[in-house]
């Protein structure tokens, strides 16, 4: 095998990242409520940035957190939005489990955050992690080599979204008339 691989491999933080991804990519395809799969398909994604953050590939995890987690997630929440898609919230069994779940959550987000703003030491490394240019690498060869097909790819979006738009618009008129 190869040794980036066995790193990654036995790095336990490799299996709770995928574990997450995994997790949440069920719950998208189980969950009968289109919000809580919305939620849930973020947290996938960004399960697969973290893969690509270990894997040491900055600029496609990053990609994958703008395009997909961001991007994909917006748009899927703009085409509910457009569609009038209403749908009562249940009502919620066990609100004391998931309240202090929360709480534990929202008191670790802060401590973690409190701890980074007032510049607390996380540990020190051995060596410094070294990243190949691979940003720059892949700018080029898009932005020379692969520059039509990623234009390409931007109007294609384009078309897709004022062609939803146009879909949205069409059925309401059609409802009112």
């Amino acid at each position: 095998m190869n040794s980036a691989l066995d790193s990654i491999i036995s790095d336990p933080l490799f299996f709770l990242i995928s574990a997450v991804a995994v997790i949440a990519a069920l719950g998208v395809v189980l969950e009968t409520n289109v919000v809580r799969a919305g939620f849930l398909l973020v947290m996938c994604f960004g399960g697969v940035a973290g893969i690509y953050f270990l894997l040491k590939a900055p600029f496609v995890a990053a990609s994958q957190i703008l395009i997909y987690a961001v991007g994909i997630t917006l748009i899927i929440v703009f085409g509910l939005m457009l569609t009038s898609f209403k749908q009562e919230m249940p009502k919620m069994k066990g609100e004391l489990g998931k309240s202090i779940l929360s709480t534990v959550i929202s008191l670790g987000t802060f401590y973690v955050l409190s701890f980074a703003l007032l510049g607390g030491k996380w540990g020190v490394f051995d060596a410094p992690v070294i990243c190949p240019k691979n940003t720059e690498i892949i700018g080029i060869s898009m932005l020379s080599s692969y520059v039509l097909p990623f234009e390409l790819i931007s109007v294609l979006l384009l078309v897709a979204l004022i062609g939803a738009i146009v879909i949205a618009k069409k059925d309401k008129f059609s409802q009112k008339g």
